[in-house]
């Protein structure tokens, strides 16, 4: 549980470096980081997960799950919002649309989407949840403060 919350926990579904990147170039270089992270995640799961269930150790939803869950909901969230023609206030983004449960579906990462879904269904991380608004909003200004930031 341990190895799977380091190798595939926030890093594998951190999206700061693709709504941060200028141009395509480092857009693109983003996007395959977070798309390998996905591929990772989904290769962990089918080796060294339980079969029997959609969470790392089957039917029962683990602190690894625990862990994950809130950058899962904001990858999910957030990516679809902030990137091609996103619904963000703030999305000025002309770039492609990057989701999540759609690179699954693209890469054949069956897995890794069924782990998604149970992770994003199960009644605690829901309880859990910020708002769409509430995330949207957070994003936006930390996204300001990076611009700001970085034109100091």
């Amino acid at each position: 549980m341990r190895l799977f919350s380091e190798l595939c926990g926030a890093s594998s579904f951190s999206y700061w470096n693709i709504l941060r990147a200028k141009g395509d170039e480092k857009f693109e270089s983003a996007v395959q980081e977070f798309k390998q992270g996905l591929i990772n995640t989904n290769t962990f799961l089918e080796k060294k997960g339980d079969p029997n269930g959609p969470f790392l150790f089957g039917n029962q939803f683990t602190l690894a799950e625990c862990n994950a869950a809130p950058f899962v909901q904001r990858a999910c969230n957030v990516l679809p919002a902030f990137t091609g023609k996103g619904e963000a206030e703030t999305s000025e983004c002309d770039s492609i649309l990057v989701d999540p449960i759609k690179l699954c579906e693209e890469e054949g990462l069956t897995r890794l989407k069924s782990w998604i879904s149970a992770v994003l269904t199960r009644p605690s991380v829901k309880h859990a949840e910020l708002s769409r608004e509430e995330m949207f909003q957070s994003v936006s200004k930390m996204l300001q403060r990076f611009e700001e930031m970085e034109n100091k």
